[in-house]
């Protein structure tokens, strides 16, 4: 008898184990994609200027290219770069001296990639002061950098940033031209300005 009552009892409760095993494991969570931006060519530009004892100049390029990614968490991963012979001055002597002094035949790239944190403020128009770790890659030369970097943002996919470095010509080995036998400063000061768009 009691073997009876245990058998009805497995057999009543057998199909809501069947049930419950065969259930489908939950979905896993879908995982926000991140934010992918485009450098904006005719609102960036990279500007350097050199210094001498009797003058200064300043070459710029707009023939910027780059990339960004912000991840969900607020990791942001950033890729921009522009062509060595790109950059004028104003003065087509001193850009093709320039040109033969950074070797821009062999080395025809300044390329910068970052990464740092910038999650994507709660509201706009916002301005925030970020820091990214970066390596630049000039003539033939890499060098990891600490940039300073005000983001100004519009949108969650309209973003500006403004940056300004000071590089020694000396440490990315290029060989500082002379006027008047005297070298220009080995100070080098780049100004970079980006605009990022969808």
């Amino acid at each position: 008898m009691r073997s009876s009552i245990l058998l009805a009892l497995l057999l009543s409760v057998s199909p809501a184990f069947a049930q419950t095993a065969a259930a489908p494991a939950p979905a896993p969570a879908a995982v926000p994609a991140g934010t992918n931006l485009t450098v904006s060519t005719k609102d960036s530009s990279i500007t350097y200027r050199l210094i001498h004892k009797l003058h200064k100049f300043d070459g710029v390029s707009k023939a910027v290219e780059g990339r960004a990614r912000i991840l969900p968490d607020g990791k942001t991963q950033v890729a921009i770069r522009a062509k060595v012979d790109s950059f004028d001055s104003g003065n087509a002597n001193r850009d093709s001296h320039m040109k033969e002094t950074v070797e821009a035949a062999r080395f025809p790239q300044v390329e910068l990639k970052a990464q740092g944190e910038a999650p994507i403020p709660a509201s706009f128009p916002a301005t925030v002061d970020r820091t990214f770790k970066a390596e630049l890659s000039f003539h033939g030369i890499k060098k990891t950098l600490d940039v300073p970097v005000k983001l100004t943002y519009t949108s969650a996919t309209g973003i500006r940033a403004e940056a300004h470095l000071t590089l020694s010509l000396d440490e990315f080995k290029v060989e500082r031209p002379s006027l008047m036998f005297v070298k220009i400063d080995d100070a080098m000061q780049v100004d970079v300005s980006l605009g990022f768009t969808p």
